[in-house]
């Protein structure tokens, strides 16, 4: 049976208030969390892959947002998940629905606008801000026929919710690439579970090893590697491509910005905030 570790700190109340909150779980899930639930205030517990590399960086994570470790135990990935009963509700997100599910067996028939996600390795449940806007953004563009993408790009797929979003929407081949391998496993999951196995094409390759060229990328992943990655993101985009960015902190928004339409070939359409993260729509000149 899967087993992972679960640490539990000790936070400043600041840090449990409004979107610090949520900005520090997002911080942890990006460390490499599998799970985070926040416990009676200031506790906060972090569900981590029994690796000590894996609990280092989470360690190092929570050190710099603050947090206390109080204490470490082994659970099975069954108690993690009933762990956060908030990853279980069913949400809206524009259009679209996300219904949680706890296998890739699940037999239940849903409509073509429902998305079937296993809580798992791989960051994206629809549940946060960052997540929500992209899906959100996606079924309004397809609804108003605003783009018509033939190849998509999602860079740091997480669970493949984005990469699964557009397939459906759009109905075409959508290249989905995560450096983290677990959690492709968990998106080749999601996969199979919603019907987009054959067109969901997913890669630990380096994006700086893509040669195709896309008229739809997709990017929800911290401000800070979102700016790293713009020469890659913007070399690989073809004439007229959209991009939707997201994972972006009202801190960091300027700088991302900046680093997008430095050169003016590239504008912001429109940008949406929830909780302070930002989720931009820029185009090609």
């Amino acid at each position: 049976m899967t087993r992972s570790v679960q640490l539990i700190f000790k936070a400043p109340y600041s840090t449990l208030e409004g979107d610090q909150l949520d900005g520090t779980c997002y911080e942890l899930m990006q460390a490499g969390a599998l799970g985070t639930a926040v416990e009676t205030p200031p506790l906060l517990s972090c569900f981590v892959e029994p690796n000590e590399s894996s609990i280092a960086r989470i360690l190092e994570c929570a050190l710099l947002a603050g947090l206390t470790l109080q204490e470490r135990r082994e659970v099975t990935e069954e108690n993690w998940s009933a762990g956060c009963p908030e990853l279980w509700v069913p949400i809206q997100a524009g259009r679209l629905e996300v219904l949680p599910v706890e296998s890739p067996d699940d037999r239940q028939v849903v409509g073509s606008n429902t998305l079937k996600i296993i809580p798992g390795l791989g960051f994206g449940t629809g549940h946060h801000p960052t997540t929500r806007m992209i899906l959100t953004v996606l079924s309004q563009l397809h609804a108003d026929s605003l783009v018509t993408p033939t190849r998509v790009l999602d860079v740091g797929t997480g669970s493949g919710i984005l990469a699964i979003a557009a397939n459906k929407l759009f109905g075409i081949d959508v290249d989905a690439i995560d450096i983290d391998a677990s959690a492709l496993d968990n998106a080749r999951d999601n996969c199979i579970l919603n019907g987009s196995r054959e067109m969901v094409h997913l890669s630990t390759m380096p994006i700086e090893h893509l040669t195709s060229r896309y008229d739809l990328i997709l990017g929800n992943l911290y401000g800070e590697v979102l700016v790293t990655m713009a020469p890659q993101i913007k070399r690989l985009a073809a004439p007229n491509c959209t991009i939707l960015l997201s994972g972006i902190t009202d801190l960091v928004r300027n700088i991302v910005v900046e680093e997008y339409t430095r050169d003016d070939l590239w504008y912001i359409v429109q940008e949406y905030s929830e909780d302070s993260w930002v989720c931009l729509i820029l185009q090609a000149s």
